[in-house]
């Protein structure tokens, strides 16, 4: 799975590498995954930047988080297991792709996922009204502001009056997940003369408005995603080497970093050394790395 994995190091590799070459893809990393983890009803999204080999001037540098490689978007369970892992536009937040991070993870997890969380740009409003009205999913993240007052009685009106474009809005988007990319990067969608994106937006400060009176351990939460990524990071140590892939194979190299926790976990889990915390860490791995 290592991206600087090379055949000729042993013997023992030889045989593998047709299978290798044709058989390990981004889907079928995904299908090991749902074979590994269980149902969930709630998962964490954050984005860690990965630092790279800058190869030339064109080499892709992340504004958000100041790298030059790659920006993994990943979605973790609360037990730090992770459910999903691609890569991420240098000038796009979370909230951006929220539907084709729930579209994954709902595969991954056949539809057991209810709620979401991350920090405030993880949790905006268009996001959480896109992703409830997709797939159900309700956001309850760090938001930077609590809405102090409900909508006005003229705009809850418009969206029981537009209820059936909401609906169409989630159809479309469950069909076409890019579609949520779009929503959220417009300030303006008509169609017949109605705001849709409007519409969406109140939507979401409805949901969040409702969640920002519930108490949530939203430190732990957030605590839980960064041990992940630290985690994370150490897999990349396993896989051995710098970011140096073609754009069309991010997808692949994430996902097989995920893979290697998870094995991790199950290595853990097999041996009986399950805590309160989350079994998944590199305390009693031994690496053999070929010369």
């Amino acid at each position: 799975m290592g991206r600087n994995f090379r055949f000729r190091d042993s013997e023992r590799f030889w045989n593998r590498r047709y299978f290798v070459q044709r058989y390990i893809t981004e889907a079928t990393l995904k299908l090991e995954l749902t074979f590994i983890q269980d149902s969930i009803e709630a998962i964490i999204i954050d984005t860690m930047g990965i630092e790279g080999r800058k190869k030339s001037i064109l080499a892709t540098y992340h504004g958000r988080y100041h790298t030059i490689g790659q920006a993994d978007l990943r979605a973790v369970s609360t037990d730090m297991l992770p459910h999903r892992s691609g890569g991420c536009r240098s000038t796009d937040s979370e909230a951006m792709n929220i539907v084709e991070i729930m579209k994954d993870v709902q595969e991954i997890c056949g539809n057991s996922v209810r709620l979401y969380s991350g920090d405030s740009h993880t949790v905006s409003r268009i996001a959480a009204g896109m992703a409830f009205l997709s797939f159900g999913v309700i956001a309850a993240g760090r938001i930077h502001y609590k809405p102090k007052k409900p909508l006005s009685k003229g705009r809850i009106a418009d969206l029981r009056a537009n209820i059936h474009i909401l609906n169409k809005v989630g159809e479309l988007q469950r069909a076409e997940p890019p579609l949520g990319r779009v929503m959220a990067k417009r300030k303006h969608v008509y169609v017949d003369g109605v705001n849709v994106r409007k519409l969406v937006d109140d939507f979401g400060y409805l949901v969040l408005s409702n969640v920002s009176r519930i108490e949530l351990p939203l430190n732990d939460l957030g605590q839980t995603v960064e041990k992940s990524n630290f985690l994370k990071r150490k897999a990349r140590i396993v896989e051995r080497g710098i970011t140096r892939m073609e754009k069309h194979e991010t997808g692949l190299l994430l996902l097989s970093g995920e893979l290697v926790l998870s094995i991790v976990f199950l290595y853990h889990l097999l041996k009986g050394r399950t805590t309160p915390a989350s079994p998944l860490n590199f305390a009693d791995i031994r690496l053999i790395i070929p010369a």
